[in-house]
């Protein structure tokens, strides 16, 4: 017997706000309704979810998918978080928040570096499943900062201009920082649920905002010789041409991710990534045009005992 696990960054799922959102909010359900369809996953985990009533109607629209109750996190400035949809037992669910993630020192004993300066923006949803053949799974979700660029700013918080290169390069370093800390943070929890039990399934999945051999998925995979608790990518399991989830201007690229555990791994049959439709939005502009369709496609690996 198989299990499916999804993710899917559904792109400003909120309540209408505006003529614009008005108009386009029923195509955009029933485009989502579509995709989780197809996707008829047993667990699928959600980015960019607005507010609950939002998610409440998704699973009403689809109620053939047989989900119980969403698992939610909590939001960033902008009303987005994660949630997970299981159909599967859910044994238990904790959403794993931080008021501020540390940077790893340089000197034991050190003050913490750049003390309230790197958030955790949204919550991680942990949910612990139970699969027919599989067993337990732990399944982690998260949205990391997007790759936008990271201004300094004046104590009153207000924005400087990048006015030269190594301003626009300090920028996306701190960039890059705020990624890499969100992924230690999780690399944390993995660590914690391989050391109680080395041979545990575990899942960490969702919209990473950076590519397979960055630092900050780097960090989740693991560092060092192959161990039993580093992470495999379940796009290992399809040709490279294929490997994409999004569009940054005429690239494709594969910032969506399904990182699982070696005993996972070993059960892993299939992966899909449902871009065939995938476009290009244009550039991130605030406010951001309401759109029926996401500009990230849904991921799904299969898995069989």
């Amino acid at each position: 017997m198989s299990c499916r696990i999804a993710t899917f960054n559904l792109k400003d799922f909120f309540l209408p706000r505006n003529d614009a959102e008005r108009g386009v909010g029923p195509g955009k359900l029933v485009n989502l309704a579509d995709n989780l369809r197809r996707a008829n996953a047993d667990v699928v985990a959600l980015q960019e979810v607005g507010e609950e009533q939002q998610l409440d109607r998704l699973v009403k629209a689809v109620p053939e998918l047989g989900y119980g109750a969403p698992v939610v996190g909590t939001t960033d400035k902008r009303g987005i978080r994660c949630a997970i949809l299981s159909r599967l037992p859910v044994q238990w669910s904790q959403v794993h928040t931080a008021k501020t993630l540390p940077f790893p020192r340089f000197v034991e004993g050190d003050v913490d570096p750049f003390a309230d300066r790197i958030p955790l923006r949204r919550g991680v949803v942990h949910v612990r499943v139970e699969a027919p053949e599989l067993g337990e799974i732990d399944v982690l979700t998260a949205h990391f900062k997007s790759n936008l660029p990271v201004r300094q700013r004046t104590k009153d918080g207000r924005e400087i201009e990048d006015l030269t290169t190594r301003a626009r390069a300090e920028s996306a370093m701190r960039s890059l920082v705020q990624r890499a800390a969100e992924a230690l943070y999780i690399r944390g929890i993995v660590d914690d649920l391989m050391k109680s039990s080395p041979d545990h399934a575990v899942c960490v999945l969702g919209d990473l905002n950076d590519g397979f051999d960055s630092l900050p998925v780097r960090i989740l995979r693991g560092y060092g010789a192959p161990a039993h608790d580093a992470l495999r990518a379940a796009a290992e399991l399809l040709p490279a041409e294929q490997r994409y989830s999004c569009f940054h201007g005429n690239d494709k690229t594969l910032i969506d991710h399904i990182l699982v555990s070696e005993r996972l791994f070993g059960f892993a049959k299939r992966y899909e990534i449902f871009n065939e439709a995938l476009r290009y939005h244009g550039p991130h502009i605030e406010p951001i045009a309401p759109t029926e369709d996401s500009d990230h496609a849904l991921c799904v690996a299969t898995f069989g005992g």
